[in-house]
């Protein structure tokens, strides 16, 4: 008899899902166990029951697989964020490389991996967070979301990602907030001011900016709000209010007042700088991601005047990287405020050799290739679900001789690959760089060559 939701199981985790969470079999289910790591024989509480699967979430370690450490966060367990911080960095680097060659060989696709790029500095590492407002009784919460729970935020007292200066803004804003009796919005009511403090910094340079999120009810004590925020974190260069008139729970808005500064910050990867404004899309690791873009260049392998194609190539970072090897590349990107970005970013830095066509990615290719267009070497860095299939058609059709393939999910990794294998290309190298520490996510980098 399959146990029920809410029934406790005591099961042998034997791997990991592409989610993170360990993988066992028992009773004519696969389970999907959270808080669970290869080895452990764990005490599981099921939720979801569904045909031959079941989620679970571990309520003991029985027996662990793997050695436990002391978590340096004192929310460790109550955030949904560090989920591995239980665990040594370099184990946490060895499960992520065995869950890509895990979901690549549920496909049949094997790599020959190099060394994983481990990140240098496992904490403190992120340029960018959010913090949600919540309440509790009359009093003002700010901080993170209770794992699992949207509605309920506890009160962050210091986070172990980004810097002692988000901290530091963090408690300032609480503080203000509740000294000047401000309300937090109801999300079932739609009443109330205050919804988010979105914290960026340039970790090349050092500079901070914070953008308050409110509703559209009026706000005369923001200006204190930056009284109090420059005041406990001088490395704030610019403050900004942003206003959403929307239901959706999203830190982005319809109205943007700069309060204090130039609106945006600069951000320094390699010999390059970046203009960084509050909606615009950054790596959260910029130390590692210098790092994933310089492994790009490499596989990509441009000699001096080839031609590259950087495909969703955002705000143009990796076709920079690629035009300093002396290449002439083409970023195709659909949207049209990257593509601005990407214009200013290789303007300001004086790089030549590079131009935009703003588009979907599968129509733009289409066009190039009845253009006549060539390239020798396209790289890819897809968003999480990886290809449209047309667009992965396309691609192959305009048939480069090499393409570097850049994945942040293994799962959609393994299925692109696996059609561009079969389109006859072969993987020479591939690496692991690791951009999100005490998380489960990584970044996987494939060179593909096509056979002749």
């Amino acid at each position: 008899m399959k146990p029920k939701r809410n029934s406790v199981v005591e099961v042998r985790i034997e791997g990991l899902g592409p989610n993170g969470r360990g993988i066992a079999r028992a009773e004519g289910l696969t389970f999907e166990v959270a808080d669970a790591l290869p080895g452990d024989r764990v005490q599981a509480r099921v939720g979801r029951v569904r045909g031959g699967a079941a989620e679970a979430r571990t309520v003991a370690v029985l027996e662990p697989g793997l050695g436990r450490i002391p978590a340096v966060c004192a929310h460790f367990g109550t955030c949904g964020g560090c989920l591995w911080q239980g665990v040594a960095y370099e184990d946490q680097v060895r499960l992520k490389m065995g869950m890509v060659r895990d979901a690549l060989g549920r496909l049949g696709v094997e790599f020959p991996f190099e060394e994983a790029t481990a990140a240098a500095e496992p904490f403190f590492y992120r340029n960018k967070m959010e913090f949600s407002f919540g309440q509790q009784g009359d009093e003002v919460v700010l901080g993170l979301h209770v794992r699992g729970k949207f509605d309920r935020v506890f009160d962050l007292q210091r986070c172990h990602l980004q810097s002692e200066a988000s901290n530091r803004v963090v408690e300032a804003v609480r503080a203000f907030a509740r000294s000047a009796g401000l309300r937090v919005y109801d999300l079932r009511s739609h009443r109330g001011l205050l919804r988010f403090v979105t914290v960026r910094e340039g970790k090349g340079t050092g500079e901070v900016m914070v953008n308050l999120v409110t509703s559209e009810e009026p706000f005369p004590e923001r200006a204190g709000v930056v009284e109090a925020v420059l005041r406990a974190a001088p490395e704030v260069v610019t403050v900004i209010h942003t206003v959403n008139r929307r239901k959706a729970q999203v830190a982005t808005g319809d109205e943007v007042t700069v309060l204090h500064g130039e609106g945006f910050i600069r951000e320094r990867l390699a010999e390059f700088t970046f203009r960084v404004s509050p909606t615009s899309f950054f790596q959260t690791n910029p130390r590692q991601a210098e790092r994933l873009y310089d492994l790009v260049a490499e596989y990509s392998d441009l000699l001096r005047g080839e031609r590259a194609l950087d495909l969703y190539c955002g705000t143009g970072a990796i076709a920079m990287f690629l035009a300093r090897q002396g290449g002439r590349v083409v970023g195709v990107e659909s949207s049209e405020e990257a593509v601005r970005d990407a214009l200013r970013n290789c303007a300001e830095n004086r790089v030549e050799g590079c131009r935009f066509a703003p588009g979907d990615a599968g129509p733009v290719l289409k066009q190039l290739r009845r253009q006549g267009e060539r390239f020798d070497v396209a790289a890819v860095d897809p968003p999480r679900a990886g290809m449209h299939p047309g667009a992965l058609q396309a691609l192959i059709e305009l048939a480069p001789p090499r393409i570097v393939y850049v994945s942040c999910n293994p799962e959609a990794l393994a299925t692109d690959v696996s059609r561009l294998l079969a389109a006859g290309y072969r993987a020479e190298r591939a690496r692991l760089v690791d951009l999100f520490p005490q998380t489960a996510h990584c970044e996987t980098v494939v060179k593909l060559v096509k056979r002749t």
